[in-house]
């Protein structure tokens, strides 16, 4: 009401003056008035006026509550005033420098096929891509690949057709997914199998729980695939882990999927952990990958995209090649199983930027958002860079990543040696959804090996980077054998 009574005053103290220099002026320039000018004079022009003394009057109020001093500036905040100013700001810094615990995690690529294989040829720098026996480009030429050597086709294959819905009987027959979507899918039989393995240490604390511990299990698949090939592997998927014994029996799997890439899945996967953490869920993460470009269809699409690697015409192309990866992601103090075979590493929250252009533009190659990126991992992970003993990316050497790769490195990890500190994947495993995933598989692997911290970096996407820190986790409470009902619900806990 006070308000009110003083906006009121100030608009009649406005209109008096106004209307007194208006008749001022009238009288000394004698003139025909018309109604126009009435209204104008009258009425528009106090109401012009009244709007810039509002505006002046709440600028003025605005700079005077910002200077040192005065009425807005910020007092020392006694203890306990504020509600939950601090508190908030303390919970935030948490979740930011927050860990997850890798609990298994496998991989399956065409030099290796277990985390510390591929460490070993990253540093032998062996088996390099070779020419490929069965594909071949428009010119009938043999394409350089990366070629898993053995995959469990002929099973995969016995099984999909039972996955499909029944078509009606004057429906035309379904035809069977592209060879290569075939060999994704068959590429994550066996790290599925070994991330199971990998949840053996707790299948006894498991078995005397009162309530069976969810599973959030998230696939991401190619975006070329078509979408009934995408709701075939989420079938293939669930028919999986529905059937597994020993390890994987017992666990909720709750399964979802869709067209991403690795780098995304690895956002998706912080994203949920993160509020996992906010709402102390106890359920843990299955993050799976898996693509694959071997096959007569996937080349032909290279060569429409001219991303095809040729030595005389594009020898900064994509080598195809075919890989998949597994994860499995808990709360960072999810507890330690007693025949746990390995120690726990710890990962720290992902750093992700773009960058402003394609790493395969023309022009400069630019390293300004992987250094960006590997600073604000390194900041998430509260570490100096002095101690990161070693790096693992998914580049390459004969494309602009490995460019961009060694102009961040020297300007934040001068220390690393790139003959004995760094493992480049992308050279030997190609890139692809799952390559982000195998980076920080191998990168937890060396982390534990070394009981050191390591940066695993991902630039196989064109625009995406990704970086994060993998180190051995503190000594952990161990879980009980047979953990009692109300130990299971509350250890979990984020």
């Amino acid at each position: 009401m006070k308000k009110m009574i003083q906006g009121t005053a100030l608009l009649v103290a406005v209109c008096c003056g106004v209307w007194l220099a208006v008749l001022w002026r009238w009288q000394a320039t004698p003139r025909a008035l018309s109604g126009t000018d009435v209204a104008v004079y009258l009425v528009v022009l106090p109401l012009v006026v009244f709007g810039f003394v509002l505006a002046f009057r709440w600028a003025g109020r605005a700079a005077w509550a910002a200077a040192p001093g005065g009425a807005g500036a910020a007092a020392p905040v006694a203890p306990g005033s504020g509600p939950g100013t601090a508190p908030r700001a303390s919970t935030e810094a948490a979740q930011r420098h927050a860990t997850v615990q890798l609990l298994a995690a496998a991989l399956n690529c065409a030099c290796a096929d277990r985390p510390p294989a591929l460490l070993a040829a990253g540093a032998a720098g062996q088996p390099r891509p070779a020419l490929d026996k069965q594909l071949l480009n428009a010119e009938g030429l043999p394409v350089m690949a990366c070629r898993i050597a053995e995959l469990p086709l002929d099973a995969l294959q016995a099984c999909l057709p039972l996955l499909r819905p029944v078509p009606a009987a004057d429906a035309d027959p379904v035809d069977p997914p592209a060879l290569h979507v075939q060999r994704a899918l068959a590429a994550l039989a066996a790290p599925l199998d070994q991330a199971l393995q990998g949840l053996a240490p707790w299948q006894a604390w498991l078995a005397d729980a009162r309530s069976p511990v969810p599973v959030r299990v998230l696939l991401a698949w190619p975006d070329l695939w078509p979408e009934d090939d995408g709701a075939l592997a989420l079938a293939w998927l669930r028919q999986r882990l529905a059937s597994a014994e020993g390890p994987g029996a017992g666990w909720v799997w709750r399964i979802e999927g869709r067209a991403m890439t690795g780098v995304e899945l690895l956002a998706e996967a912080d994203r949920r952990l993160h509020a996992g953490g906010r709402h102390r869920s106890p359920e843990l993460l299955l993050l799976a990958a898996c693509h694959s470009d071997l096959s007569d269809e996937a080349i032909a699409v290279l060569e429409h995209q001219r991303r095809l690697f040729s030595p005389a015409e594009r020898p900064k192309g994509l080598i195809p090649s075919e890989s998949a990866a597994v994860l499995v992601l808990a709360p960072a103090d999810w507890p330690a199983a007693p025949d746990t075979p390995d120690a726990p590493v710890h990962l720290h929250r992902p750093a992700i930027t773009r960058r402003d252009k394609a790493i395969d533009a023309p022009g400069r190659v630019s390293s300004d958002t992987l250094v960006h990126t590997l600073t604000d991992a390194l900041a998430a992970a509260q570490r100096p860079a002095a101690e990161v003993a070693a790096l693992v990316c998914d580049a390459d050497q004969h494309s602009p990543r490995g460019t961009e790769l060694f102009g961040a490195l020297l300007a934040t990890l001068p220390q690393l040696d790139p003959t004995e500190h760094l493992c480049m994947t992308g050279e030997l495993a190609g890139q692809g959804e799952a390559g982000p995933l195998m980076a920080v598989a191998a990168a937890a692997a060396r982390a534990r090996a070394d009981n050191a911290p390591c940066v695993a970096l991902s630039v196989g996407d064109s625009h995406w980077r990704l970086a994060l820190l993998a180190r051995p986790a503190p000594t952990a409470p161990t879980a009980p054998a047979a953990a009692t009902p109300a130990s299971r619900s509350a250890a979990p806990a984020a």
